[in-house]
């Protein structure tokens, strides 16, 4: 009877803790691993605080604080995301409870592993003097402190390292390179196989050229190790009220529709015109737009300097949904799922090209193929490691409903905004919410309305509130109680 009943418990535990399922590369698709249905990124930027807020040996980042996490995955799985990004991470500290409140919902991560502080990223005007072992230590830090959560989708190598004409003769090798490092440190260390790529910036005469130069295979198969898994762009061409060609999408399509890995704009949604409308999402997820393109990630969630906000942050954790999310969120439940989910087996059995010059366009655009060799001390790092590594892992989430209050566009408290766990096989998709029409009317001792200064804050660590396990245990015995007397 004691050990069916643990058994049981354990059955429950594990439950509680039921994760999504790791998303793969098959060509130029992004396929979950289990079902194989294609995956089609439907996403968020996610960096509170925006990157002058990252700060190292604070004990946070935007994955720190689970309380903040849980109500900002219950604003977001309502929105219909399915895969956040984020930028400056500290490997050093605990995520557990960020990372299983977004697994809960069907909510990936996209992460960046370099930051802005110096010696944490490659410097475009010298790429040869900052790729060395205190480099690669950090990068692969990041890799240890997510490697072992099943939504992590995939790690960014680098964010616009490529950004003018003139760094694009120097910085291509060291792409390469760094993304053949990661992935053999993924490689020897992770239990399963994790995308890593690149991020672009949209500077259209280096663009093509950037992307042939990392999708191509030295070797002619897809286990080059150089190789990216996935090109990302952050494109910020559709504005207002543009259409396929006037913001120049049609050039986009045109120029990856050969494409042998997943690309997709890892940042979108210009903001020359407020409020954003969003139009460009019918067309993303459209039929002109889909067989070439795995979906984009608007920029951004919180509200900082840079006016691109969907949500306010406010300084005492309360938060208030802007017009944009509102937009937003119409355009995403606009959207076929089952269409987008469909799968192509054209586009998952390709081929890279085989790398060579003729690959380039561009007179000044780096073309040849001799990719520096990993710098003294690194080959030890990935062969056996790095020092005392971070590893998280997923954790029950015991609270399904959001502690402080959100404001909807008009002011009104959101009432019951909770997260709703999804099974093991599901991502979190549109659903047809209307968020902001489930607020009322209600008198807030907070004094926060939907028109609060957009200050972004995160709680201190030290004053986070942890999450407790006796509601847990009271399910879990509710949960057996009829095996008792079996």
């Amino acid at each position: 009877m004691y050990t069916r009943l643990t058994c049981a418990l354990l059955a429950f535990y594990f439950s509680a803790t039921s994760a999504v399922q790791p998303i793969k590369v098959q060509g130029s698709d992004f396929v979950n691993s289990v079902t194989n249905e294609r995956f089609q990124i439907i996403g968020v930027a996610y960096q509170p605080g925006g990157s002058a807020g990252f700060n190292p040996g604070s004990g946070i980042d935007p994955l720190s604080n689970g309380t903040n996490c849980l109500r900002d995955a219950a604003i977001m799985q309502t929105l219909g995301v399915n895969t956040i990004r984020v930028y400056n991470l500290d490997p050093s500290i605990n995520h557990d409870d960020c990372a299983s409140i977004f697994n809960t919902v069907g909510i990936y991560m996209l992460l960046d592993v370099n930051s802005p502080l110096p010696g944490q990223s490659l410097d475009s005007g010298d790429p040869s003097g900052t790729y060395d072992s205190s480099y690669l230590s950090r990068i692969f830090g990041v890799v240890e402190a997510f490697k072992d959560y099943p939504n992590t989708l995939g790690f960014f190598g680098g964010n616009e390292v490529i950004n003018t004409v003139s760094n694009a003769g120097t910085v291509p090798p060291y792409l390469r390179a760094v993304t053949r490092d990661l992935k053999n440190y993924i490689g020897k260390h992770s239990t399963r196989s994790i995308p890593v790529g690149y991020s672009a910036a949209d500077v259209r005469d280096v663009l093509f050229d950037t992307w042939e130069y990392l999708q191509c295979a030295m070797n002619g198969t897809t286990n080059d190790m150089s190789r990216i898994d996935f090109f990302g762009l952050n494109s910020y061409s559709w504005c207002g009220s543009a259409t396929f060609e006037t913001s120049g999408y049609n050039v986009l399509v045109a120029g990856f529709s050969n494409t042998t890995v997943p690309v997709f704009f890892s940042e979108y949604g210009c903001n020359k015109v407020l409020p954003r409308v969003f139009d460009e999402v019918q067309t993303l997820y459209g039929p002109l737009m889909t067989p070439v393109m795995s979906g984009g990630l608007v920029y951004e969630y919180s509200q900082e300097v840079s006016d691109f906000g969907l949500v306010i942050l406010n300084d005492n954790t309360t938060a208030s949904l802007r017009i944009d999310y509102d937009n937003l969120q119409s355009q995403f439940n606009m959207l076929n799922i089952t269409l987008l989910e469909s799968g192509n087996s054209t586009a998952t059995s390709l081929t890279p090209p085989v790398c060579t010059s003729n690959l380039i366009s561009e007179s000044t655009f780096y073309s040849r193929f001799n990719i520096p060799d990993v710098p003294p001390g690194g080959q030890s790092l990935i062969d056996n490691g790095i020092k005392n590594p971070n590893n998280g892992k997923l954790v029950s989430v015991v609270n399904d409903n959001v502690p402080m209050p959100v404001y909807s566009t008009g002011g009104a408290v959101i009432q019951g905004l909770a997260i709703k766990p999804l099974a093991n096989d599901q991502s979190n998709t549109p659903n047809g919410q209307n968020t902001s029409g489930s607020a009322t009317q209600s008198a807030s001792s907070s004094g926060t309305s939907a028109t609060a200064s957009p200050s972004a804050s995160t709680t201190k660590k030290g004053a986070a509130e942890r999450m407790q396990v006796e509601s847990m245990m009271g399910l879990a015995v509710a949960a057996v109680a009829a095996l008792w007397y079996i």
